[in-house]
């Protein structure tokens, strides 16, 4: 393996954390677990709600995969496909935005 693909295994994982942190400040904060579901009602934790679960959605999509590896492994690997992809895209936002990596 060489150094770059340390780096994108390095960005999937901060992808990954970030949003299992989010979900579990969600729930010690909000005393429920984070659906993965937009809100019925608008109203002012409308905002914070939906950036939670934009945040939290790679965990959920690869947890959901997971769970489908059984059923449909087809379907389970295009699920986490899209959700390390997308915990990829994460990952490099906040190593380059907040940590200053280039």
């Amino acid at each position: 393996m060489e150094l770059n693909d340390f780096a994108y295994l390095f960005a999937i994982a901060v992808g990954l954390v970030s949003a299992g942190i989010t979900g579990s400040l969600w729930a010690l904060v909000a005393g429920k677990e984070l659906r993965p579901a937009l809100p019925r009602q608008v109203g002012v934790n409308t905002t914070l709600t939906t950036f939670a679960i934009a945040v939290n959605a790679p965990l959920a999509m690869v947890r959901t995969g997971l769970w489908y590896t059984k059923h449909n492994p087809v379907m389970a690997l295009i699920i986490m496909t899209l959700g390390l992809g997308w915990s990829f895209l994460q990952g490099v936002f906040i190593l380059t935005q907040f940590f200053g990596f280039k």
